[in-house]
């Protein structure tokens, strides 16, 4: 072999490995949606390494969106499913109604699924199944409360998804209580959080996702219980974020790791989703960065101190003034007038007013100042981000075909050149 020949083999096998390493090592951080939000003039930048393929930070009280990667793109949802499940539970049965348990449910008791091993005509309290549901994130015990409540899982789900299209929810169906995968039982990090939103005003929702220990006494069938969370950010240790009242992980391998956590500091609560980590470590360590995040860059601000005679509350982003907010009339019900606050047109809370005056003819009149842009936050355009991506991945396949076809030719030539010494000899 000629020590030309050597060379470019030596190279052509360099760049080759390179290329298969760097898109081993990395094609989803590659290719990731970025933060929607780090394109808004003068928005505080969010965390350089979200990893989780979409995320969101809402502020609670006033629904603004501080932090949005891929918020509103479609991906499995895993055991997050069960705060929806709760919420439905909740809403429609009593904490002391009697579940007895059957072989339906209990077939989903099986090694690999999250449980409690509950058995056919096993008998626990609706209160004690949501325990187990929120906190050791029980499968078979998720099916019995859909049971329960609405008399089959698919009638259950029905119910789910009427609660999310009352709720807002525009990129979301159910089609079990678990969270077990299903091609059709699909969310996004937005709805999730505003499905989140919604629980934490349910004060026994409350109560039993900030529980860390909870004991179900012996059963008919069964000896006691204990559970204890799996939200690694309400226990004390490597994960533990001070602050922080409810949440639920989940993961399937569909899903990946699937996160939902509130947090409550500086009298701002807020409520983070991550979608699509490799596992519960990136995905706790992604929401702590986003909850630093938004507790380092925003503040919760009274309209009526910048504002006299409105109410309401505007999420401030830190070197942004009150003064720069558009304001947007949304109209008036004949005793108040409300408006909504925006800054580029991002959404960052309403306030309503009681303070108005007729003119002569009957008329409300305001002293608001009506903006000419949309103040409400908007679903994301990911489609041209879609195609990048996808060719992005189509030139790195035909590029790796190329350098392998010419390490083929060459080891070919070799051959041949091999061939054609021997004969001479």
């Amino acid at each position: 072999m000629s020590l030309h020949l050597k060379r470019q083999l030596r190279r052509l096998a360099a760049v080759f490995l390179c290329l298969l390493l760097t898109v081993a090592a990395g094609p989803a951080k590659l290719f990731a949606a970025d933060a929607i939000t780090d394109t808004i003039p003068g928005w505080p930048p969010g965390p350089s390494l979200i990893y989780s393929e979409t995320a969101v930070l809402m502020e609670a009280s006033t629904g603004a969106i501080l932090y949005n990667k891929g918020m509103d793109e479609v991906r499995y949802p895993a055991s997050i499913t069960k705060i929806m499940t709760a919420v439905v539970a909740l809403e429609n049965s009593s904490l002391t109604d009697s579940v007895t348990f059957t072989d339906t449910a209990c077939a989903l008791a099986v090694p690999g699924n999250a449980k409690i091993d509950a058995k056919p005509g096993e008998v626990l309290t609706m209160e004690q199944c949501l325990y187990a549901l929120m906190l050791e994130s029980a499968n078979e015990v998720a099916c019995q409360i859909a049971i329960q409540v609405a008399g089959s899982e698919a009638a259950f789900a029905d119910m789910m998804n009427a609660k999310a299209a009352e709720i807002g929810c525009t990129n979301t169906h159910f089609t079990n209580a678990s969270g077990l995968h299903d091609a059709n039982h699909y969310t996004t990090a937005h709805d999730m959080a505003l499905i989140m939103k919604y629980a934490i005003q349910n004060q026994e929702f409350l109560t039993i996702t900030g529980t860390l220990n909870y004991t179900i006494p012996a059963t008919n069938m069964s000896g006691e219980r204990t559970l204890s969370t799996h939200n690694a950010m309400m226990v004390p240790g490597d994960y533990y974020y001070e602050g922080t009242f409810s949440g639920k992980p989940g993961n399937t391998n569909e899903a990946g790791s699937t996160l939902v956590t509130c947090t409550e500091r500086n009298d701002m609560t807020l409520i983070c989703v991550v979608m699509k980590s490799s596992d519960g470590g990136q995905s706790t360590a992604d929401t702590i960065s986003l909850m630093d995040y938004g507790y380092n860059n925003f503040a919760l601000v009274d309209v009526a101190a910048q504002q006299s005679g409105m109410a309401g509350s505007v999420v401030l982003p830190n070197g942004i003034d009150f003064s720069s907010l558009t304001v947007e009339d949304t109209g008036s019900d004949g005793q108040t007038a409300t408006a909504t606050y925006s800054y580029q047109g991002q959404y960052l809370g309403a306030a309503s007013s009681t303070d108005e005056k007729r003119d002569s003819e009957g008329e409300n009149e305001t002293t608001l100042s009506p903006s000419e842009s949309p103040s409400l936050p908007e679903s994301s355009d990911t489609s041209a981000r879609d195609d990048f991506s996808g060719i992005s991945y189509l030139l790195i396949g035909v590029l790796s075909l190329m350098i392998l076809a010419g390490i083929v030719a060459i080891i070919l030539g070799l051959k041949k050149n091999k061939k054609r010494k021997k004969k001479r000899r």
